[in-house]
């Protein structure tokens, strides 16, 4: 499926900014860094993945980085998890080995 032998897309670094959002009360954004910009077909693979997920997520691709919609109560540790197998499964489903 991939022909250009992409490397693994993972996530590198929890950014600092938490900013408010609007997706419910009490919502946050936080921000992922990953370590390249993924292309669509990627980005897409990962959003079908987290729409089976027992506890989904409201999350949205920016330049370099994957916006996650959180609350003061969820467990960080927890969400970085998940985040991370989903990253894993995608890279892993559509052959972005190198």
């Amino acid at each position: 499926m991939n022909e250009e032998g992409y490397p693994p897309i993972e996530i590198v670094d929890l950014d600092p900014e938490v900013v408010p959002d609007n997706s419910f009360d009490e919502a946050y954004a936080i921000y992922l860094t990953l370590s390249y910009d993924p292309p669509y077909e990627w980005q897409l693979h990962f959003e079908r993945l987290m729409e089976r997920e027992v506890r989904q997520r409201t999350i949205s691709f920016v330049p370099k980085r994957l916006r996650v919609v959180i609350t003061r109560r969820d467990n960080l540790e927890m969400i970085l998890r998940q985040m991370n197998a989903l990253a894993r499964q995608t890279n892993i489903d559509l052959d972005f080995t190198g």
